[in-house]
């Protein structure tokens, strides 16, 4: 059953209302008409089925009818940090880590990035990613990772690593492979740290491990930095149970 996020606004116990573009894929591109049925999923993450009552332009009624499974959610809050990459780049890995379940996300300049955007033009790609993610998540019946509002430089990417918030800092030149945690598995959230096409700097690192990172590789291949961010991610989730595909 397809399903659609609720404006926080715009539902109650018996109605909801979808508006925006998501008016225009229900009417138009799926053909849904009076009477047909889907999934509505609000800001706190309640799922009902719902029947379309009316449709417009503008907007679609619908009326509840039952509670519905929840979306799936993560059992570690797994955030990425993504030193910026070129082109599109970001909006490919975004919407792919979307999919595997990445609570959050957060963009940073390091010192070798190619891509610094001024302020409008990062306010630009924020706006694009959000509905990335919006969309990415209304497809996998997953939930929408939050999107840090800002362009983070270094010193604030040290900072996220703390004794709550266990950190990966993945880079090539590590020879201490990626392992399944022990000490930190049952941690409620962990961030991982990924670099720009030409990679970190031996300072960076230094830096990282400093602040308590763990330096990390994803073995012997010389990967592109997105390949690097997508292998990483699913090989944390796998390590934290996130797919719920572990051994008990």
């Amino acid at each position: 059953m397809r399903h659609f996020f609720l404006s926080e606004n715009l539902f109650d116990e018996r109605f909801a209302i979808i508006k925006g573009k998501d008016v225009h894929h229900i009417k138009n591109v799926l053909r849904f008409r009076k009477g047909d049925q889907l999934k509505l999923i609000t800001p706190n993450g309640q799922t009902f089925q719902a029947r379309i009552d009316t449709i417009s332009n503008k907007q679609i009624c619908t009326e509840i009818l039952k509670p519905d499974q929840p979306i799936i959610k993560p059992k570690t809050h797994v955030t990425i940090a993504q030193s910026m990459l070129k082109e599109k780049k970001m909006d490919r890995i975004i919407r792919q880590a979307t999919e595997l379940g990445v609570s959050r996300w957060i963009s940073f300049v390091s010192e070798r990035c190619a891509s610094r955007p001024d302020a409008h033009r990062m306010q630009q790609k924020l706006q694009r990613w959000k509905k990335i993610v919006q969309s990415a998540a209304q497809q996998c019946n997953g939930n929408i990772p939050e999107i840090h509002d800002q362009l983070m430089d270094m010193d604030d990417i040290y900072s996220l690593c703390t004794e709550n918030q266990p950190g990966y800092f993945f880079w090539e030149q590590s020879d201490n492979p990626i392992f399944r945690p022990k000490g930190v598995c049952h941690s409620k959230s962990i961030v991982l740290v990924f670099g720009p096409e030409g990679g970190f700097s031996e300072k960076e690192v230094a830096r990282a491990r400093n602040a308590g990172f763990t330096i990390s590789s994803l073995g012997p291949r010389i990967l592109r930095s997105e390949t690097a961010t997508i292998t990483g991610l699913v090989l944390v989730q796998y390590f934290f149970d996130n797919f719920g595909m572990t051994e008990k």
